[in-house]
């Protein structure tokens, strides 16, 4: 297969229009030709072919550490073959951008004072009367039906049986930098990311609806099915949205900075509905777009792996505009990110990165994919150039 046939093969590889055998080809076809294959770095020569079998020995210890721990991160089979599938996506645009251009002279500058930190888990949770406890690793809470190891909060406790009784919420928040898991009292599992500000019983009250707020931000729910609890429904209320399931896995993202709410479905039915609208169902592959500035929502089928991704510990960037991508970056990293060049924003990225890295190697990397000419890191903050 010579070079243009690849192309073709990878252009249609994109449009998910690729077959597993297909897939493999691409794949053979790639190793068979980066022996030999360098680009330039500073003043060292490296050889594509160890820094791409670096970049799939992480995606398999990914795949095997998520795999072999579901109670933290959901993992599923096909999302296994999905990261394989995508990172080939990433290893194909650096090939062929560089296969016309064999060196590329980088000279980022990296002056910052401080070290930027790669992201973890750590919140802080807010109780009903105001008192504020920090959770983070290494340091364990345990308060009536609630307990935290500092990775991961834990409600106990059975559903309260008198409809009379006062609910009392509380509230977790994560900072930027930061990612959080709470099971809730009624054994529905949620996972935070960065930014991002959730509202939830203490308990919830048995056979009546089981309502929690994203205040802010972005969450994945396994909720508990409604047959466990007498055929309550649960929602999400998010900014101008209500999402009514019955027992499903899905994810919410409504930053305050967005005009959009994106509301992805993995398992089971949703019902999505905007302020005083009817609302859409949602069937496993969809996701509803909600515009804030004039309320109409959309529904269309979406990469679900792409959407997800990020309880799974990557970053997977499909046709993404850089701008976009320096946002989701600037959450996890808690950094500040400018472009010197404007159209260098909307350029468009694919590729699939794990955000346990520094982020210095990630911006390498899509600088040595010919996306960026150079960036610099000073004092918290990144500048695109």
């Amino acid at each position: 297969m010579n070079l243009k046939q690849a192309k073709e093969l990878f252009d249609k590889y994109i449009n998910n229009q690729c077959s597993p055998e297909e897939l493999e080809l691409l794949e053979t076809f790639l190793d068979s030709y980066q022996d030999g294959y360098t680009v330039r770095s500073d003043n060292n020569l490296q050889d594509v072919k160890k820094s791409q079998d670096k970049i799939w020995k992480d995606i398999l210890t990914q795949i095997e550490d998520k795999t072999s721990n579901r109670n933290t991160y959901p993992f599923k089979s096909y999302l296994a073959y999905a990261i394989a599938a995508s990172v080939l996506v990433f290893l194909a645009i650096g090939f062929f951008n560089q296969f016309d251009k064999v060196e590329i002279e980088t000279q980022s500058k990296i002056v910052s004072e401080e070290a930027i930190k790669i992201g973890t888990d750590k919140a802080i949770l807010t109780l009903e009367d105001g008192t504020v406890i920090a959770l983070e690793k290494g340091k364990n809470y345990d308060d009536d039906n609630v307990r935290s190891d500092g990775e991961s909060v834990i409600y106990e406790g059975d559903e309260q049986e008198n409809v009379e009784s006062k609910i009392t919420y509380n509230y977790l928040t994560i900072p930027r930098g930061g990612q959080f898991f709470v099971k809730l009292s009624d054994g529905t599992q949620v996972w935070l990311n960065s930014e991002t500000q959730l509202k939830y019983p203490v308990s919830f009250i048995k056979g009546q609806p089981r309502n929690v707020e994203l205040v802010y931000g972005e969450a994945y729910f396994d909720v508990s099915p409604s047959k466990l609890h007498n055929g309550s429904t649960f929602s999400v209320a998010s900014k101008g949205q209500h999402v009514e399931v019955l027992g499903t896995e899905f994810n919410v993202k409504a930053y305050r900075d967005e005009d959009l709410t994106y509301t992805t479905l993995v398992e089971g039915m949703v019902m999505v509905a905007a302020e005083n609208q009817e609302g859409l169902k949602l069937k496993p592959g969809q996701q509803a777009v909600l515009n804030e500035m004039d309320s109409t929502l959309v529904v269309s089928s979406v990469d679900v792996y792409g959407e997800t991704s990020w309880i799974n510990g990557m970053f997977s960037f499909k046709n993404l505009a850089l701008k976009d991508i320096m946002t989701v970056l600037s959450r996890w990293y808690d950094v500040e990110v400018t472009f010197k060049d404007r159209e260098t924003k909307n350029i468009k990225f694919n590729g699939v990165l794990s955000k346990h890295q520094d982020l210095e190697k990630i911006l390498t990397t899509i600088q040595n994919t010919g996306f960026i000419n150079q960036f610099k890191i000073e004092n918290m903050k990144v500048t695109i150039e």
